[in-house]
């Protein structure tokens, strides 16, 4: 088992060098064109859904996996377990399984899995482009993680996920792996309710498809049929870095409100400012609403803008059930719903 200080030392040393890389790409708009495995952006869990991903300073339990893993160390409850599942555009689904255990001394480890489940499409080739054989064929796309996290102090969280991305398709298939890095400091400042964080995502190898599906048979000029294969090309990860902050205070007994902010920068895309709001009554029910503003994207080419979302979170026994909902707002497409299920033991 890594030690607690190297373990942190780690951590730290990573984001500090994400940190002072992210100006190299930051703002610059030759950065923007075509990266690989964009299937790892797709987010999961409706409560941060809800708040369009800004809510990087206290998103927490196995909600945190996918936002910032430092997060998952503040885990209610000894075990847990989430299911998700959202609608995107064209009826392609994602559905999303989690689970972790903490330990006191130890720290909390999770597992999760992510699956987009695309249907049946027709197989068409260049002598069938209509599918008339009534073949198909369905890609299979999906991310497994490993995260682990936990407290350095009363106020310091550092979590780390290693993710296995694979994609296939019709005899053809694509592997990576990636590292998430995060931390979250609250009271900062020394001041109450105010708290910190910073998120590396997708750090990791390159993403390129190789099989049978990618050659065809051809005649060489002497008449004899052979088989070329072709390269495809090899892309990066779409590697970002965020910067959240936030802010949650007791506005009278049992009502809580948190405000939430991120700024967000990566490797071929244009930068993002994101905020959020969410009402807590008596930690049992939740409003949530966020905005996404992208720096520099004209009109028409915004896919996403804002969420809203609710959720309710209600003991049974020794079991914490917890249901979540949001909405976010597409312009090209139907709005999309996550539902979320969480409970733990």
């Amino acid at each position: 088992m890594i030690s607690r200080k190297i373990f942190s030392g780690l951590v730290i040393l990573a984001i500090v060098i994400g940190i002072a890389a992210a100006p190299s790409f930051a703002g610059d708009p030759d950065r923007i064109g075509t990266a690989a495995g964009v299937q790892v952006q797709v987010p999961v869990g409706a409560k941060d859904i809800a708040l369009v991903g800004s809510n990087l300073a206290y998103t927490s339990g196995l909600d945190a996996i996918y936002w910032n893993p430092a997060g998952l160390a503040r885990m209610e409850n000894t075990a847990a377990a989430q299911f998700s599942y959202m609608s995107i555009f064209n009826d392609i689904g994602v559905n999303y399984l989690a689970a972790a255990y903490g330990d006191e001394d130890l720290g909390v480890f999770g597992v999760s899995i992510k699956s987009f489940s695309f249907g049946d499409i027709p197989f068409t080739t260049v002598e069938d482009m209509d599918g008339s054989s009534g073949r198909t064929f369905s890609p299979t796309f999906t991310t497994l993680g490993f995260t682990y996290s936990r407290p350095l102090t009363e106020v310091v969280n550092v979590g780390l996920t290693l993710k296995l991305i694979n994609e296939s398709i019709d005899r053809a298939s694509a592997n990576a792996y990636a590292f998430d890095i995060g931390l979250q400091y609250d009271n900062l400042g020394s001041i109450d309710g105010l708290s910190f964080a910073v998120a590396l995502k997708n750090i990791g190898s390159n993403l390129s498809y190789e099989g049978s599906g990618l050659g065809d048979n051809y005649l060489d000029p002497s008449g004899r049929e052979d088989f070329l294969t072709r390269d495809a090309s090899s892309d990066q990860l779409p590697t970002s870095i965020e910067l959240g902050i936030g802010y949650r205070a007791m506005l009278a007994e049992k009502n809580v409100v948190s405000v939430v902010g991120n700024f967000l920068s990566n490797n071929f895309e244009n930068d993002a400012v994101k905020f959020g709001v969410e009402y807590s009554f008596d930690d049992f029910l939740f409003a949530r609403g966020g905005y996404h503003l992208g720096m520099g994207v004209e009109d028409d080419e915004k896919v996403y803008d804002f969420a809203l979302g609710a959720g309710i979170k209600y003991p049974v026994g020794d079991l914490n059930f917890m249901l979540d909902y949001a909405y976010r707002n597409t312009q090209y497409f139907d709005g999309e719903n996550v539902f979320t299920v969480t409970l733990g033991f």
